[in-house]
């Protein structure tokens, strides 16, 4: 059983301590009374200031000239209020993160108007998948597409799981029909990512909503929404609402992406049922996000204008990076994620090694998609050098 249920939150209350975020001097009053100091102190850390600080849009200082664009980084983050909550919180360090943890899950179960017991913070979003599939799949069949992000069949391999991966349609999205005849035979766990990666596609939220709805009959559906913020098709649904009707359905999510936190690790998992968070939650350890990552993932929840910023970036950067593939005469992926990928035409290895020699790093092979190429979008001046030398190599190859 989770040994740490949390009472329903009301989301009035998260849209006051969220609110509280930009008006330090009202934070405390506004908070509920029964939150602890923790919460209060991330809140109260309001937005960066330019006159003693590294300015909110400004991307961190590249300290070894490597234009990184390898693993949908977010080049803008964390927040000055997360790295803040970092320093002020060191004075925890001594103590395990129970009170933080139990902080972090009431403002999500806030935020999600979910029962705080059904939802599983873990040491990044990677943890809550190996969980579920250790929970889920183990001497059972585990359906995903291919290619999508590897770790949930990775994980499998000591679970002695047989893995059915369905190929993706013509334009790079789930074949959610192939899926669910795949499913029907014999899936214990099925994953869907969405938005995909490496690809970036979506599927359409009314096809996979009614996916979810029918396949969970049979088996455990897990979605991925590890790019759920960057997106802004309007086609696009999230599966929470699935998870609040209490289907069996499980939903993950992150703060490596647009909050800027995968170095610190932090993600966590909605649940559809008590019973399904207690299954996940057997597998995974004991508080394994850290205080800072918590305290980091507390100040980030609440500075919705950082969340913006990196949104309105990242999308002048997708656009910029697809426009500018497309005039060079390559099939670009719609992305509505933080990395666009595209038909390179020859196998991506011989690209990767000649740009990692000149300080830039892109994306690894997705088989069986060798011969198209990822690349996750940093600053403008990232893309631009990104660019130069990528046409630079287009004309060597061409020589």
């Amino acid at each position: 059983m989770n040994p740490n249920p949390m009472p329903k939150v009301e989301r009035r209350a998260f849209l006051r301590w969220i609110g509280a975020a930009g008006v330090a001097a009202q934070a405390g009053v506004l908070l509920p009374p029964g939150w602890s100091p923790a919460v209060r102190a991330a809140a109260r850390i309001g937005p960066c200031d330019p006159a003693r600080e590294r300015p909110a849009d400004a991307p961190p200082p590249r300290r070894d000239g490597v234009v990184r664009l390898s693993s949908n980084e977010n080049p803008y983050g964390p927040c000055a209020a997360a790295r803040r909550a970092v320093a002020e919180g060191l004075d925890r360090a001594n103590r395990y993160p129970i009170q933080e943890r139990e902080d972090l899950v009431a403002a999500l179960a806030a935020k999600h108007e979910l029962d705080g017991g059904r939802i599983l913070p873990g040491c990044g979003s990677t943890e809550i998948l190996r969980a579920a599939v250790a929970a889920f799949a183990a001497g059972g069949t585990l359906v995903t597409a291919d290619p999508t992000y590897e770790d949930p069949f990775d994980y499998s391999r000591p679970f002695d799981v047989k893995v059915v991966r369905v190929p993706l349609d013509d334009g790079g999205a789930h074949d959610l029909e192939a899926m669910e005849v795949a499913a029907v035979r014999a899936a214990r766990l099925v994953y869907v990512c969405n938005p995909n990666n490496p690809t970036g596609t979506l599927v359409d939220g009314k096809a996979l909503e009614g996916f979810v709805r029918r396949v969970s009959r049979r088996a455990i559906v897990v979605v991925d929404e590890a790019y759920h913020d960057y997106v802004e098709d309007e086609k696009y649904r999230s599966m929470v609402p699935l998870v609040a009707e209490g289907l069996p359905v499980l939903v993950s999510r992150t703060f490596s992406k647009i909050h800027g936190l995968a170095g610190l690790r932090l993600g966590y998992a909605l649940c559809g049922s008590q019973d399904l968070a207690d299954r996940v939650h057997a597998h995974l350890t004991f508080a394994g996000a850290s205080v800072a990552a918590v305290q980091a993932g507390l100040a980030s929840l609440a500075d919705l204008e950082f969340q913006a910023f990196c949104r309105k970036e990242n999308t002048k950067a997708r656009r910029f990076l697809s426009d500018a593939l497309a005039k060079r005469g390559y099939r670009v992926f719609p992305s509505q994620t933080n990395f666009v990928m595209f038909r390179l035409g020859t196998d991506v290895s011989d690209l990767i090694k000649p740009l990692r020699a000149r300080g830039i790093r892109i994306g690894r092979p997705f088989p069986p998609m060798t011969d198209h190429c990822r690349v996750s979008l940093g600053t403008m001046e990232d893309l631009e050098r990104f660019l130069e030398e990528f046409d630079r190599w287009r004309r060597a190859e061409a020589a």
